[in-house]
């Protein structure tokens, strides 16, 4: 789920954002969709660069504040007790 917030969601929202409003502007006027290069999509895609880009920065520089010593995963009477931060 990180993987997704952290990179794909900051790169594919700018682009399908885009299209939405493209699409919806295009049937409002009523013509088409815009080509790749009359419309705005190499901003589009470089504003998604820059998103991905500031937040794997955050995530490496700020997120995830943890303080204290992890203890690995272990098995108690035949159930799994996932890894933790005590």
């Amino acid at each position: 789920m990180r993987i997704f917030l952290h990179t794909f969601l900051p790169l594919f929202l700018p682009v399908i954002l885009y299209a939405l409003w493209a699409k919806i502007d295009a049937k409002r006027k009523g013509k088409g969709l815009p080509s790749w290069e009359d419309g705005h999509w190499f901003w589009v895609i470089i504003a998604g660069f820059i998103f991905t880009a500031g937040s794997l920065i955050y995530l490496s520089t700020l997120g995830d504040d943890i303080d204290g010593h992890y203890q690995s995963p272990k098995i108690e009477n035949g159930n799994i007790v996932p890894g933790r931060f005590k």
